[in-house]
């Protein structure tokens, strides 16, 4: 991915966000002993882990030219959160990927729409992608509500189904197995059929994880025309 040039400052209506700077680690160690906070990612980390999270963002503002910011309030300059574009390695390759996380304090005021519509902003005028990404705990509706509010499109998910029809179809293979060496012809083609019932029912059945991550994308064309939308209204007369 080519080197950007992102601000190390900017501001949106209510935040101001600066580049994340070891200065920032007490801030950071305090984000990640919070369990509210930590809860839909992975649980509360230690001083150690948070040195390691802040040294490996330093370190990706060096390599990329963007990464993490921390976030104020502009009205009162209190730390409110983190957010940033990070580079990511996904099953596709290689993706720029949203991330955000605030204070319990700053939850339900829609800091996580604004900051996250002015880094998508950022992203697609300073770097050379066709793509952004993010990502989301299933059950976190809160997220996935900021994530569709900035535009981005459900991509998809982790079923836990899937895993249940392997699993069953693992179980039909060796009954088969049984069945055959047993030879028994009858008895094996009963048990072929009792289980891949079995699995289908499973692949009914199987309710999706809660707390496995679904995907979501923004393609700069999508984009394009939510600025066009936007610019649209913004010229038109206040009544």
């Amino acid at each position: 991915m080519p080197h950007a040039a992102f601000p190390d400052v900017f501001l949106t209506p209510r935040l101001r966000a600066e580049r994340m700077r070891q200065s920032h680690l007490p801030f950071i160690t305090q984000m990640h002993a919070n369990a509210d906070v930590m809860a839909t990612m992975g649980g509360t980390r230690d001083a150690a882990a948070s040195r390691l999270y802040l040294a490996q963002n330093v370190a990706h503002w060096l390599d990329h030219g963007y990464g993490m910011y921390v976030l104020q309030t502009r009205e009162h300059g209190a730390l409110a959160g983190r957010a940033g574009l990070k580079f990511t390695v996904t099953d596709e390759g290689g993706a720029i990927e949203l991330a955000y996380a605030f204070d319990p304090d700053c939850w339900g005021r829609g800091y996580a729409v604004e900051i996250s519509t002015a880094l998508v902003g950022l992203g697609f005028r300073l770097l050379p992608v066709d793509t952004l990404c993010a990502a989301a705990i299933r059950s976190n509706t809160a997220s996935r509500r900021v994530l569709e509010k900035i535009g981005m499109r459900l991509l998809g998910d982790v079923e836990a189904a899937a895993d249940n029809a392997n699993a069953n179809n693992a179980n039909n293979a060796n009954n088969a197995n049984n069945a055959n060496n047993a030879n028994n012809a009858n008895n094996a083609n009963n048990a072929n059929n009792a289980n891949a019932n079995k699995a289908d029912n499973a692949v009914a059945n199987a309710k999706p994880d809660s707390n496995a991550k679904v995907r979501y994308e923004i393609h700069r064309g999508q984009w394009r025309d939510q600025q066009d939308v936007a610019d649209a209204n913004a010229a038109l007369p206040s009544r």
